[in-house]
């Protein structure tokens, strides 16, 4: 196997570097960088592409408990570690080439657009990639790189005619680097972890990448959507070692532990397949791996606290997640929503534009209100879960509207409201008793629902039992109400004495 690979990456970095003239050579050197440092806006972003790749790897090499581990070390390199499938040759071209990666097809890894990995080079210009005992890098200035004689004369005299200081598009050409080349610090980390698949980095804005793993750490949730992932080690220095577990229970909830076995936070979910239907598939520019895909995975989470009660996510912290959060949090959803949305490269942006995205938004209400409907059955959480019921979106946009329309559509046709009775029921046959005259130890329910369908404009078609408990958020979608108003009426009617 290392001869192998070894081979394909010599033929890669030979491949990547005859260009045809230094121009050439100076017209993808500068696309790189130009990519590379528009694909991420900050160090968090950037951290999210290899923790995506981590995750992606356990795919073709399961283990029982998937582990990630960010590490800073010599207060010079960031490592991101797994320890599932190592490169193979196909993956070592997609690395090196642009928009070419082997998860382009693949529906059960995160990634799809085959740039994720230049982002490490908008960070640093020596990245060093360890695979279960070998290595290549990437690196600007290296040595291996030579001028070529068929360029001209040498470097100094191209650069003297052209105007330019010549450069090669290094981030394509892996160099193939012998153990004994890596910096002392990194050999010693590698012999503690010889079945580390690593991307090691060597970065100059160290205080970044430590803010930004300290804020990973306290915001553990935002890997609570990777596939496989479920251990993640944090070591921001040598002295201390973050542990964070997640642990997904029985009433599918997950748990995200710390450590020393402190809870950091517990999330409620709710998954389900939706069947895609042929008109979200007929955007032109969906990724490979959603054309004529005929179901998707959709999530819901929403947090619960120490008490078992559930808490909104709000501001910032209400953001679109595609396995790993985005940056788009203005429509302000009181539940965490991943899905495989159509994204921009930099994973920050969802195109709004996007019939696909447009269809994914449009199945978010209906999901909600079914939620609700499966909560409202199970004891623990029957009395809470009213409070997850949507509302309408403030935001004026293609997807706001597709989303406001399917909860008009959702909040009538999906019986999500659990009667009294113990019956499942749509908000046009229920009814909320202010009043609790409905109850058997008053005049019965039969009297009041009557009475509601009948002087109901127009009138009402009740099932026997209607009635559901009061809960504010009811009131604002409209529900039937017996008010103190309405029963004083119904007291002083004539119909009222025709039933006594």
């Amino acid at each position: 196997m290392a001869m192998s690979l070894k081979t394909v990456i010599k033929e890669i970095f030979n491949a990547n570097t005859n260009f045809q003239n230094a121009q050439q050579a100076m017209n993808f050197a500068h696309s790189l960088d130009a990519l590379s440092g528009d694909l991420y806006t900050d160090p968090m972003r950037f951290l999210f592409e290899l923790i995506q790749n981590s995750d992606d790897a356990y795919k073709d090499h399961p283990t029982k408990n998937p582990l990630l581990r960010l590490t800073v070390i010599d207060e010079s390199y960031l490592i991101v570690a797994n320890y599932g499938k190592g490169f193979d040759k196909n993956d070592v071209r997609g690395v090196c080439g642009v928009g070419c990666g082997t998860k382009r097809k693949d529906r059960d890894k995160t990634g799809y657009k085959g740039l994720g990995f230049k982002a490490v080079f908008g960070q640093s210009e020596y990245v060093l990639i360890a695979s279960k005992g070998e290595y290549f890098r990437f690196e600007a200035g290296a040595k291996e790189f030579q001028w070529n004689i068929k360029w001209g004369k040498d470097r100094a005299s191209w650069e003297a005619t052209s105007g330019q200081k010549f450069k090669f598009p290094w981030q394509i050409c892996p160099i193939w680097t012998e153990k004994t080349e890596l910096p002392m610090s990194i050999q010693q980390w590698l012999f503690s972890q010889p079945e580390a698949v690593a991307c090691i980095i060597r970065v100059s804005n160290i205080s970044e990448i430590k803010k930004s793993l300290r804020t990973l750490s306290d915001q553990a949730h935002v890997f609570m959507f990777l596939r496989r992932v479920r251990n993640i080690r944090i070591s921001i220095d040598s002295s201390n070692e973050i542990v964070l577990q997640i642990s997904q229970l029985k009433d599918k909830s997950i748990k995200i532990w710390n450590g020393d076995g402190n809870l950091s936070s517990h999330w409620l979910l709710h998954s389900c397949l939706l069947p895609v239907p042929k008109e979200a598939l007929k955007d032109s520019r969906l990724p490979e791996k959603l054309e004529g895909i005929e179901e998707i995975d959709l999530t819901l989470a929403i947090k619960i606290n120490q008490n078992d009660c559930f808490v909104p996510v709000r501001g910032s912290d209400s953001i679109l997640f595609a396995y790993l959060p985005t940056k788009i949090s203005m429509y302000n959803l009181p539940v965490l929503v991943n899905a495989q949305f159509d994204i921009n490269a930099s994973r920050e942006h969802i195109r709004i534009d996007s019939s696909w995205n447009q269809w994914l938004f449009s199945c978010i209400p209906e999901q909600m209100f079914k939620w609700v409907q499966t909560l409202t059955k199970e004891q623990k959480w029957t009395d809470k879960a009213y409070d997850l019921l949507p509302n309408r979106l403030s935001v004026k946009d293609q997807l706001a509207e597709q989303y406001n329309k399917a909860l008009d559509s959702s909040v009538k046709t999906v019986p999500f409201l659990f009667g009294i009775h113990k019956n499942s029921l749509l908000i046009s046959q229920a009814v909320v008793d202010l009043t609790l005259f409905s109850s058997d130890d008053c005049l019965g329910h039969e009297l009041v629902r009557d009475y509601v369908a009948q002087t109901s404009s127009p009138p009402l078609r009740l099932p026997a039992n209607p009635f559901v408990r009061n809960h504010h958020r009811l009131r604002n979608l409209g529900i039937q109400q017996f008010t103190w108003e309405k029963c004083w009426q119904m007291l002083h009617s004539p119909w009222f004495l025709t039933r006594l």
